[in-house]
């Protein structure tokens, strides 16, 4: 069915109707874009109209609710992208609150709505998986040992969306460590590397699957087009993994900077990290830094095999490294946050 919608002084055909949440956030917004070229008809789910400034002047049809208040639904709905999701919180009760009670509650709302898309893909994480171990890739089909509230509470919301794997198809993508323009996690690194500064933590260097944002959202779209069993999961990410000092330096070279290593032990990186949490609690503001994330820069690696990726969706990262971080730094730039 084509739904014709007035634009100024012409008419765009959408092809397609989808739902999004978390559209208003880093990786939601970049989907949108893309979504919005392939001229499909947007649905976002907004908490809040006063924080939607990466879809102001779009084409996008606001629906105002949470993750515990769907808004009314178009019926025909084709796709819905569960995008949605807690990635730090002053308090780890939060966590599962919003990315397993969240998720239940939108599945839930969409069988009481009797919508039935073609597809719904659930953004989940690599910290899901868990960390590698004995330097191997991890695989989909071992056994999930995260070691985190933040990847407990999303591999716990994947039970949840698995619950309806036999009523929608249903695809979850388990992503690594995602960058890219808009992005506020990576960039106060970004930033001390712009200041000449290469932090290197601990003696040993561990290796990280890393995924560029565009790359990631292609990779949400093959997952609409592919046939694939329901509960089908799938690592995305960069199949060459880095270390934090080749992405520093990579970062460092696209600055034109010539950045100082700045060893760290990890006993320091504990102080700051405790010191960040304490102050999180305080002020009610959750950290990029905070005792979790020093547990998971503590593990040996954190490698994803996307074999999977390759063989079901033909999935290849169209941009390498020094592009991404390139796109990047150029946003960042022009939008003065360097």
């Amino acid at each position: 069915m084509f739904n014709l919608t007035q634009i100024g002084n012409f008419h765009r055909i959408f092809i397609m109707k989808a739902f999004i949440t978390g559209g208003t956030g880093f990786i939601g917004s970049h989907l949108i874009d893309f979504l919005l070229n392939k001229k499909v008809r947007i649905y976002a789910l907004v908490r809040n109209r006063n924080n939607t400034k990466w879809l102001n002047g779009l084409d996008v049809q606001l629906l105002e609710g949470n993750l515990f208040s769907i808004p009314s639904l178009p019926s025909d709905i084709d796709y819905v992208f569960h995008i949605a999701g807690l990635t730090k919180a002053y308090n780890s009760a939060a966590y599962y609150t919003v990315n397993q009670e969240g998720t239940a509650s939108l599945f839930k709302s969409i069988v009481a709505q009797k919508v039935y898309p073609k597809k719904i893909i659930y953004l989940s994480t690599l910290a899901a998986t868990g960390p590698s171990f004995n330097e191997q890739p991890v695989k989909e089909y071992l056994e999930a040992q995260p070691v985190t509230p933040y990847g407990k509470s999303k591999l716990l919301g994947e039970k949840e969306a698995l619950k309806f794997k036999n009523e929608f198809p249903l695809v979850i993508i388990r992503v690594g460590a995602v960058f890219g323009p808009r992005d506020k996690d990576f960039l106060p690194y970004f930033r001390i590397i712009q200041k000449g500064v290469l932090p290197s933590v601990g003696n040993k260097q561990r290796l990280l699957s890393m995924c560029y944002v565009k790359d990631l959202v292609h990779a949400l779209d093959l997952s609409t087009q592919k046939d694939l069993k329901s509960g089908e999961i799938i690592h995305i990410a960069d199949p060459q993994p880095y270390s934090w000092d080749e992405f520093g330096k990579t970062i460092a070279q696209a600055l034109g900077k010539s950045a100082r290593t700045v060893k760290i032990p990890f006993s320091a990186l504990f102080l700051a990290a405790l010191a960040s949490d304490l102050s999180s609690r305080i002020s009610k503001k959750p950290s990029p830094l905070n005792l979790y994330k020093f547990k998971e820069m503590k593990q040996k690696g954190w490698v994803a095999d996307t074999s999977k990726a390759k063989e079901l969706l033909s999935f290849h990262p169209k941009y390498s490294l020094q592009e991404a971080i390139q796109e990047t730094i150029d946003w960042y730039l022009e939008n003065k946050w360097l």
